[in-house]
C-alpha cells in the first residue's frame, strides 16, 4: 500500500463520521444514500434518508412505491429527477434482475438514471473494486495534493484527475480508500479555511508546501445565472380549509407538485380572468419569496385568491394552460399540504401564506 493510502486510511479509521449507511455494508442502502447525497447537504440527507429506508426498506418497495408517497419522501432534498431515477433503476433491478443487485462497476451502468459516479462508489464499497470515485472534494484533495492550478473542471481535466486517483487507490479497501477522500476534502481540506494542521497528508501536499492552497483548485467557471419573476398562486377555499396544488409538467419546476406559478410577465392578464369570477377574493401578500434552483435566480409574489362561497368547479373550468399550468387543480387540507409539496420554494409560499394567516386572526 502506497504511503499516501496508508496514511488517509489509518485517519479515516479514527475520524469518519459516524453516518447511518456506514454501520455496515448494505447495497440499497449505499445506492440511496449516494443518490441522496449529490448536490444535497449531508445535514439535511441524514435524517432524509433515515425516514426513506424505514418506508422503504428494500428495492422491492422502492420499486412498488407510488409518485405521491415517492415525492412526500424525498421532499426537502430538491432535483427529484433523482428520486425518479431511483425508482426507474429499482423497477429495473426487479423486472430485469429479479431483484438481485449488479455486482460491479459496468453492470452498475446499465442501471437506469445510475451514472459513473454512483457506479463506482457503490462497487468499490460493497464489491471492493478497485474504481475510481470522483467528486468535488475529491477533485480538491487531488488538486492540492499536486499543486494543479490549471482548469480541473474541464472534461479533459476530470479525466486527468480521473487517472490520478486510480493510481493512487490501494488494492485493499479500495472503498474506504475512496470514502476517506471524500471525507477529508468535506471535513479538512475544505474549499475555504482548509485545516491543514490537521490534515493526514500534509507532507505530501505539494500545494501545502508551495503555499499555494487558495488557487487550488480554481474556481469553477460560473454558469450564466438567469433571473426569473413570478407568481405563486394560490387558491384557498376557506370554507372547507383546502388549497389547490398542481402536477407541473412543464419549465424549470417539471415533474414537481407544487402550487401553480405564473410568470410575471403574464400576471396582468391571469388577474384579469379571476378577477372576473364574482366569488374570488384577490389580493397579494405583502412578502415577497426568493429561491435559487441550479442557474436560476427566482424572486417572486404569492397571489392568494380566496373563494368567499362555494362555486362548484367555475375556476377549474378556467384554461389555465393560457399561462403555462397544468390542470386539473387537486385539493389538499392546509394541514398536510406541506407533506404534499415537492420542492423547497413551495414550501416557502406556503409558510408566507401561513405567516399572514397568523397575523390577521
Amino acid at each position: 500500500m502506497n504511503q499516501c493510502a496508508e496514511k488517509l486510511l489509518t485517519w479515516y479509521d479514527h475520524h469518519h463520521r459516524p453516518l447511518p449507511w456506514r454501520q455496515e455494508i448494505n447495497i440499497y442502502h449505499t445506492w440511496v444514500c449516494e443518490v441522496m447525497s449529490q448536490q444535497t447537504t449531508l445535514a439535511v440527507v441524514v435524517p432524509k434518508f433515515s425516514e426513506f429506508v424505514k418506508h422503504l426498506p428494500t428495492v422491492y418497495h422502492l420499486a412498488a412505491c407510488d409518485e405521491e408517497k415517492l415525492r412526500q419522501l424525498w421532499s426537502g432534498l430538491g432535483y427529484y429527477a433523482r428520486a425518479r431515477n431511483l425508482n426507474k433503476g429499482a423497477n429495473y433491478i426487479v423486472e430485469q434482475l429479479d431483484g438481485h443487485f449488479p455486482q460491479s462497476y459496468r453492470e452498475w451502468l446499465q442501471i437506469p438514471g445510475c451514472g459513473p459516479y454512483t457506479a463506482s462508489v457503490i462497487a468499490s464499497i460493497c464489491f471492493n473494486e478497485k474504481v475510481a470515485c470522483v467528486d468535488g472534494n475529491i477533485v480538491r484533495v487531488v488538486s492540492r495534493l499536486l499543486a494543479l492550478s490549471e482548469d480541473v473542471w474541464s472534461s479533459s481535466g476530470q479525466s486527468a484527475i480521473q487517472t490520478h486517483v486510480t493510481q493512487m487507490i490501494p488494492d485493499e479497501r479500495p472503498g474506504d480508500f475512496n470514502q476517506a477522500m471524500m471525507e477529508l476534502g468535506a471535513t479538512v481540506c475544505r474549499k475555504s479555511k482548509p485545516l491543514c494542521l490537521l490534515c493526514p497528508l500534509q507532507e505530501q501536499c505539494l500545494a501545502f508546501a508551495r503555499n499555494c492552497i487558495e488557487i487550488c483548485p480554481p474556481k469553477k467557471p460560473r454558469r450564466e445565472v438567469v433571473d426569473v419573476e413570478l407568481f405563486a398562486l394560490l387558491v384557498w377555499r376557506k370554507a372547507t380549509g383546502t388549497l389547490a396544488i398542481v402536477n407541473r409538467t412543464k419549465g424549470f419546476l417539471s415533474n414537481t407538485v407544487g402550487f401553480p406559478l405564473i410568470p410575471a410577465i403574464e400576471i396582468s392578464q391571469a388577474k384579469e380572468v379571476l378577477q372576473s369570477l364574482q366569488h374570488l377574493q384577490l389580493f397579494e401578500l405583502p412578502s415577497k419569496f426568493s429561491h435559487n434552483i441550479t442557474h436560476h435566480r427566482i424572486s417572486g409574489k404569492v397571489l392568494v385568491a380566496q373563494e368567499v362561497e362555494n362555486p362548484g368547479i367555475t375556476i377549474e373550468t378556467i384554461a389555465w394552460q393560457n399561462f403555462g399550468l397544468p390542470q386539473p387543480f387537486n385539493w389538499v387540507s392546509s394541514s398536510v399540504i406541506a407533506s404534499k409539496l415537492s420542492t423547497a420554494l413551495d414550501n416557502k409560499v406556503f409558510k408566507l401564506f401561513q405567516n399572514y394567516q397568523d397575523k390577521v386572526r
